[in-house]
Order: structure tokens, then C-alpha cells, then sequence
């Protein structure tokens, strides 16, 4: 299996796109990669959505897009069904959308975000973003109403799984992977083990 080619740099309109870009196409290169779950390879969607939703949200690449999905035997993708918590995961992040941002562009990072949740590291790493105020500044952008709501300012999938946990009544939904952070301590000072 080839790894395709990440046109990052070949489409520029300022920073926020430049963001946005940069993350999805993260996210589809290190799921390609084997560095997310595979689910994470089409962002947990069927790839001719995701194909068609890139389209919509990058017109002008034209088949360059395509370079960003790269086809799994079907086979490869029912070895690891999306998790439980990614949709309804993606669905919170979809409800703080604001008016007026691209619902399309919405829709496909709020997929990525919530397939780099399922990941070992940091969300910006995980994103393939420089660092953390990349992903605060999309967050801010696209889900508005939930970046205002974190407002201790915790590491982005602690507090998404928090508020995912808050809404669905389970008060210790934690980040799948966790326990395997360096930071795992700092995020959760009242644990006493990594369980």
C-alpha cells in the first residue's frame, strides 16, 4: 500500500484554512500511517461521502482531493468499526456550529477532530497541527459556543470527552487512550492509577 501525496502547502487562503487543511489532511495521513485507529482513515464516514464533502469544501483542487483518501478494502475497514462515542462525539461538536461558518467544512473537521480523539497524543498532535492554539483557533472558529465553554482551559479531548460525559450523564467518559500520556496525571491529579 503507497502512501499518497499530502498537497498541505498547494492550497492557500489564510491561516484558517490553512488550519483546517492542515488538520484533516493530518488526520488522514497518520491514520494512513498507522499512528490513529483505522476507522480514522475516512474520517469515519463512507470515502465517497468523504470524497464528496472535500470536493464541496475545496472545489478548486480539483482531482487533487482525491490524493487525501486513500481507498480501504472494505475488509480492512470492518476490522475496527467507529467507536461507540465517535458519532455522538462528532454530533457535539456539530452543535456548537455557528451561523455563517461552511457547514460542509464544519462537517468534515468535526469528523476529523473526533477521529484524532481516538488517538495516543495530544489532540494537536493528533491533527497534525503545530500545537494547541492551532486547534483552539479552529475550535473558536467552527465550534464557537464550545470553545467559549472551556473556560479552565483544558488539554481539547479531556474536555470533550468531559462534556460528552455531562451530556450523555456518565461523569468519568475519558479520552480512549489516556492513560497512556505522559500528561495523564496533570489532566486527572485525583487518579491514582492509570486504569
Amino acid at each position: 500500500m503507497t502512501t499518497p501525496h499530502f498537497p498541505l502547502h498547494e492550497h492557500r487562503q489564510g491561516a484558517a484554512m490553512d488550519d483546517w487543511y492542515t488538520a484533516v489532511a493530518g488526520v488522514l495521513r497518520l491514520a494512513q500511517e498507522g499512528e490513529l485507529p483505522l476507522f480514522a482513515c475516512s474520517l469515519g464516514m463512507r470515502q465517497e461521502v468523504l470524497t464528496d464533502l472535500l470536493a464541496q469544501c475545496i472545489p478548486d483542487m480539483g482531482d487533487r482531493q482525491a490524493l487525501l483518501v486513500m481507498p480501504l478494502p472494505a475488509r480492512l475497514r470492518q476490522l475496527q468499526p467507529v467507536p461507540d462515542e465517535f458519532i455522538p462525539l462528532k454530533d457535539l461538536l456539530l452543535e456548537h456550529r455557528p451561523a455563517g461558518v461552511h457547514a460542509q467544512k464544519a462537517d468534515v473537521l468535526a469528523h476529523a477532530i473526533a477521529a484524532a480523539s481516538f488517538g495516543s497524543r495530544h489532540l494537536w498532535q493528533d491533527l497534525g497541527l503545530p500545537g494547541r492554539d492551532a486547534v483552539s483557533a479552529l475550535m473558536r472558529e467552527y465550534f464557537e459556543t464550545l470553545y467559549l465553554a472551556n473556560i479552565h482551559n483544558l488539554k481539547w479531548k479531556r474536555f470533550l470527552f468531559a462534556e460528552l460525559g455531562r451530556k450523555q450523564g456518565k461523569t468519568d467518559l475519558r479520552p480512549p487512550k489516556c492513560t497512556h500520556c505522559d500528561d495523564f496525571h496533570v489532566c486527572f491529579p485525583d487518579s491514582a492509577t492509570r486504569t
